[in-house]
């Protein structure tokens, strides 16, 4: 993965798979800020994590929407908590089958959720500089 600044407080980050994604100040149109990436990284993760267990209980065109609630800490500038809440038809299920597939959920995510262990572990944020005035282009 990289990121190129294209402008002030703008960049544009890309995958070897060919996806883009814009990123740049809260304010600014049209992009991403790194605050949103990080909500929506937690976020899907869970819903990439517990697809598998919706379709197989609810059927391959379940229809989910997810909304992100982040809470902030504004003296500390940054997040104490990101809530994500899916909205789905469950009305097929009974108590007992709701409970069930929450528990298969439940799993799937502390499986293969990356993002989410990561975030509960805190896991170091570094940086370095690598000087290119002497690379061949």
């Amino acid at each position: 993965m990289k990121a190129v600044r294209t402008g002030v407080r703008e960049w544009i980050a890309t995958n070897d798979r060919g996806a883009i994604v814009k990123i740049g100040d809260p304010e600014a149109p049209e992009v991403f800020s790194p605050g949103e990436l990080l909500q929506l990284a937690g976020a899907t993760c869970v819903g990439l994590s517990m697809d598998h267990r919706l379709t197989y209980e609810l059927g391959d065109d379940v229809h989910v929407v997810l909304d992100v609630e982040p809470e902030r800490m504004e003296e500390e500038n940054r997040y104490s908590a990101i809530k994500t809440v899916f909205s789905l038809d469950l009305s097929g299920l009974s108590e007992d089958e709701l409970v069930a597939l929450k528990k298969k959920v439940d799993g799937a995510v502390e499986r293969n959720c990356t993002v989410g262990r990561t975030l509960e572990a805190s896991a170091e944020n570094t940086y370095e500089f690598r000087d290119t005035s002497n690379s061949s282009a």
